[in-house]
């Protein structure tokens, strides 16, 4: 008996198998997430924000503090009048308008009578107990209550000034007003006045219908508030 041998075993068809089934596979996952990667849910692009509105809405007006100096520093009927037309219909527009007529008033020498006149037809009440504004002058002695004396020039700054309301409705304002004396052009560190104006509101503006020292000026400086800046 001849003993053959094995016959050998072929391997390289099982090696070609392998690949191809390899190949075959690599070829299937390539196809399967290309397919993903189409069908996927896109990713959202950023959006920009809708650009809110830069309008705002009107202010409601605020009524601002005194300032002791409505209507500007000079001290003549251009100025009253000026603050007549700038003060609001407000207590504190009051305050300001008195506090400007003060300025006006209280000094030496006195308003021109063509000053008293214009000041008169336009910032005094219709039943105002100075309705004769150059009368109410020309009868005057001495406006500084003695403290001041006979000829010296003087007039009133709001610049230590204080206000204090003492009453007041929408249409009439009570209001006391302190100031210091500037005699000579000094502004004196001790010398003070308080006059209590009566404004009341007529034809669309504040006018004045009184004023009185009803207040010494200790009393007033005691309790008032200051001028936001005075003149």
């Amino acid at each position: 008996m001849h003993a053959t041998a094995p016959p050998t075993r072929r391997t390289w068809p099982w090696i070609v198998g392998a690949a191809i089934l390899i190949g075959a596979l690599i070829i299937a996952g390539a196809v399967y997430f290309g397919s993903q990667r189409g069908t996927a849910t896109p990713t959202p692009d950023p959006t920009t924000p809708a650009a809110t509105s830069t309008v705002t809405p009107s202010a409601t007006p605020v009524d601002a503090e005194p300032n002791g100096c409505l209507g500007g520093d000079t001290r003549d009927a251009a100025m009253v009048l000026a603050a007549q037309q700038a003060a609001p219909h407000t207590t504190n527009g009051a305050v300001d308008f008195a506090a400007s007529f003060v300025r006006w008033i209280q000094r030496f020498p006195y308003p021109s009578a063509d000053d008293a006149a214009a000041v008169g037809g336009s910032a005094m009440a219709s039943d105002s107990v100075m309705s004769d504004l150059p009368g109410y002058l020309s009868d005057q002695p001495d406006l500084s209550g003695g403290v001041v004396g006979p000829g010296v020039a003087y007039y009133m700054s709001t610049i230590p000034g204080v206000w204090n309301v003492e009453s007041a409705t929408d249409d009439r304002v009570e209001v006391s007003v302190g100031t210091a004396f500037v005699i000579d052009g000094a502004l004196s560190p001790t010398l003070n006045s308080a006059i209590t104006v009566v404004t009341v509101w007529e034809d669309g503006h504040w006018k004045i219908f009184d004023a009185d020292g009803n207040r010494s000026p200790e009393s007033l400086y005691s309790v008032g508030r200051p001028f936001t800046e005075g003149c």
